[in-house]
């Protein structure tokens, strides 16, 4: 065989392996409806998955946060912290200018010494906003005060400023998500989490969980203002 016959048969066994090896277009379509349908399965699943991780990384904040307020009550003759200590009513008020608020969160920082326990990682309005309220009910009273500690919130989620601002340091009801004003976002999956008086954290739905009982003629579901302040805010019972 001349080497003319030969390089040709050569060439020829190269082409006939590349043909073996080549996908039709018709295969690559199949691979690429396999891997659309694998990814439809697996994003919602990674999703759900990482939802859930960052839910428990806000109960972890909530958790040590809760651990805080005790801190300071226990070197506060058993008083927890005021929502602020210059006062006033947070439904559209500010303190004066100049003057320095001192919430909740700032008296508590020397027990916790990290700012970034102050922020839910699933915050709709933000990474950076403080993300949890601390509700007028339980702010400067007695921790024996409330009859129920298993119930009485102490921390739920709400907030679009910064820690240590005045507006959304405090709440007065579940469905609040920044401000005075009720209703979504939601923190997480239709709901929010809430830090409770003897230190343990649960996520509730929108419609159940705390403040959802209704204590006087007048009060709307959800409330939770001062004790005592007619025509709302009573504790829950025991």
């Amino acid at each position: 065989m001349s080497v003319f016959a030969s390089s040709a048969a050569k060439r020829r066994l190269g082409d006939s392996r590349h043909a073996v090896c080549a996908f039709t277009l018709i295969e690559m379509l199949v691979v690429i409806a396999i891997i659309s349908i694998l990814a439809s399965i697996l994003f919602p699943v990674y999703s759900r998955a990482r939802s859930k991780a960052r839910r428990a990384t806000c109960m972890s904040n909530m958790r040590q946060l809760s651990l805080a307020l005790l801190m300071y009550a226990q070197d506060s003759d058993e008083v927890l912290p005021q929502w602020s200590l210059v006062g006033g009513n947070p439904v559209g008020g500010e303190p004066a200018p100049g003057v320095e608020p001192y919430t909740w969160d700032t008296q508590v920082m020397p027990y916790t010494r990290n700012i970034n326990i102050l922020f839910c990682p699933e915050n709709p309005h933000g990474r950076d906003k403080r993300s949890y309220a601390f509700p007028r009910y339980v702010s400067g009273q007695a921790v024996g005060a409330p009859p129920a500690p298993t119930e009485t919130v102490v921390l739920f989620e709400k907030g679009n400023y910064p820690p240590g601002d005045w507006k959304d340091a405090t709440g007065e009801n579940f469905h609040q998500s920044t401000s005075f004003e009720k209703g979504p976002p939601y923190f997480h999956d239709e709901g929010k989490q809430f830090a409770f008086l003897d230190g343990h954290v649960k996520w509730w739905r929108k419609d159940a969980g705390p403040f959802t009982y209704v204590g006087r003629t007048g009060a709307e579901q959800g409330d939770c203002w001062y004790p005592g302040e007619a025509p709302i805010g009573d504790w829950p019972s025991p």
